[in-house]
């Protein structure tokens, strides 16, 4: 708990020192920046979320890490729409640490992360394509406004927020181990495969909504043209519906924990993010 406190202050801090007057979405930023220390006092306020809480806390030291890694090469080659390509890694490692640092044997978490893999094996091939080789918007936008200012500022306008972002989601990983005590099975929960069942039809309209605009984009005669067939006929953004869906997929995972409903914090954002 201590090593989470140290860790929450001095990426706060900095955040809030770095934080531009002319910054975009200020109240957006001093909000997240806020977040981990808020989840810290409910670990020490209620002791029955200590527990998957401290876990999920601990966990975000991986977030970190990887949020570092990706800005110190994105600085190097110039180029933070890196963070498209980082997402799904950033998130994949976040829930591995969770799971970890929850402890317990049930293969619910498990199957949980074999689902993210899938998810974060697809996005991550489809970013690396479109976003390794020039910075896309709004980054390229961003470095233009803010100028030398862009260097310490993108690590926290870019990594450090979309990380507290991706850690707030993953949340529900924290929980998808019972607590101490508690009656565990050695299968998979009625509530894991609702979770399975809505994470497939997740991954179904992200997948394939983004394998029709691909497809529209290649063809020049409908360039200037609104794709509204297929997926997009039904919902404007097949690809961001079905994003959201499967994070309300992980978090039917959280509710073998008494406490797991807390995770709905995490489809909730995704939710009103994606929105």
């Amino acid at each position: 708990m201590i090593v989470a406190l140290l860790l929450w202050s001095v990426l706060a801090c900095a955040w809030w020192i770095a934080l531009p007057g002319d910054a975009p979405g200020r109240r957006w930023h001093l909000v997240h920046m806020a977040l981990p220390g808020a989840v810290l006092a409910l670990a020490v306020l209620a002791p029955p979320l200590g527990p998957p809480l401290l876990a999920a806390l601990t966990a975000g030291a991986a977030t970190l890490a990887i949020a570092l890694a990706g800005w110190t090469a994105g600085d190097r080659l110039g180029n933070h729409a890196l963070m498209d390509i980082v997402y799904p890694l950033m998130a994949l490692g976040t829930a591995l640490a969770m799971i970890l640092a929850a402890g317990g044997d049930r293969p619910g978490p498990w199957v949980a992360l074999v689902l993210m893999a899938i998810w974060a094996a697809r996005l991550f091939t489809q970013m690396l394509g479109t976003n390794l080789h020039h910075e896309r918007e709004p980054y390229a936008s961003l470095r233009r406004k803010f100028g030398p200012r862009w260097r310490v500022w993108s690590f926290f306008a870019v990594y450090a927020l979309q990380g507290v972002i991706v850690w707030l989601w993953c949340l529900p990983f924290a929980f998808a181990t019972p607590a101490p005590g508690a009656a565990s099975s050695t299968g998979l929960r009625a509530t894991d495969w609702a979770g399975i069942a809505i994470w497939l039809i997740g991954f179904f309209f992200q997948a394939v909504g983004d394998r029709q605009l691909a497809t529209f984009r290649s063809d020049p005669a409908n360039r200037g043209r609104i794709m509204d067939k297929g997926l997009w006929a039904l919902t404007r953004h097949p690809n961001y519906f079905g994003e959201a869906v499967m994070w309300w997929g992980y978090f039917l995972f959280a509710l073998a924990h008494p406490w797991g409903w807390i995770g709905i914090l995490a489809p909730l954002h995704a939710t009103w993010f994606m929105g």
